[in-house]
């Protein structure tokens, strides 16, 4: 296995996974959002040596093949337990779809989810937002790599709540991530299967504690979604970080270190 921000990959028996592994200790799998990758976490897992942080791409993005997208969160949710599997039990850090694929898991095998991070993530897709990701998927389907570029920048400048972002760059590092788009297509069809099937149903059967963090000016995931979380999780916190938009992990990277610490060892306190 590499360290650091080299890529590796691992063979989960049903797939080939590519990411990052950094730090030693007690293990933390952090799983990225929708038109993303591994790279989100780099920041992160450097200021986190004390943990060992397994960050892998989901399917189709990165270096992580596609294979046969089912386009459902529990595919992507058996992936994680594939994966977890491999390396061993841990505490799941996922980041807006990456949330709900490690509550997914949490749900599915409790023995190999110890502990769930969720961040800017929301465990419903109303009829709206629904209809708003099926346009998505056409113009992902049919668009140039010009309109594709445009749409990624404008999603990127709305996640963001702070001045000075350099918003053509992370739009750049999207689109990298998206390569041939089948990913990206992907994911988004899962987000739509869960009109139908809300991650919401399966909360209550989650018995690792969960840490929602969210950004105060989320306007992706707002504050509603982690209050509709609280009410069906048995044993759950919730934090708000002041200032920031959807994408904490650009924005804040080390306010969200900070959180997950403060957490992490009151948790092992208990």
């Amino acid at each position: 296995m590499g360290t650091g921000d080299q890529t590796t990959f691992w063979d989960t028996g049903s797939q080939q996974v590519s990411g990052s592994v950094t730090g030693r200790g007690p293990r933390l799998v952090l799983l990225h959002g929708l038109g993303q990758d591994h790279r989100i976490w780099a920041e992160i897992q450097r200021a986190l040596p004390e943990y060992h942080c397994f960050a892998y791409d989901i399917r189709g993005f990165g270096s992580s093949p596609l294979g046969t997208g089912a386009g459902t969160l529990a595919q992507l949710g058996q992936d994680l337990v594939e994966f977890l599997a491999a390396v061993g039990p841990a505490t799941c850090v996922g980041f807006s779809l990456g949330g709900v694929i490690a509550l997914w898991a949490a749900a599915e095998r409790p023995e190999l989810v110890e502990r769930v991070i969720a961040v800017a993530t929301s465990s419903v897709v109303g009829k709206a937002a629904a209809a708003a990701m099926v346009q998505r998927i056409e113009l992902f389907e049919t668009a140039s790599d010009e309109r594709i570029y445009e749409l990624m920048y404008e999603d990127t400048a709305a996640q963001l709540a702070k001045p000075g972002n350099d918003v053509a760059a992370l739009t750049r590092t999207r689109i990298e991530a998206i390569g041939d788009r089948g990913g990206y297509l992907n994911g988004a069809r899962a987000v739509c299967s869960m009109r139908d099937e809300s991650i919401n149903d399966r909360l209550p059967a989650i018995t690792a504690p969960v840490l929602i963090i969210n950004g105060k000016n989320d306007l992706w995931c707002p504050r509603r979604a982690a209050e509709i979380m609280l009410e069906q999780l048995p044993d759950a916190e919730f934090v708000e970080l002041p200032g920031v938009g959807h994408l904490i992990t650009d924005e804040d990277p080390l306010g969200l270190v900070s959180t997950m610490r403060h957490w992490l060892q009151s948790e092992r306190q208990r």
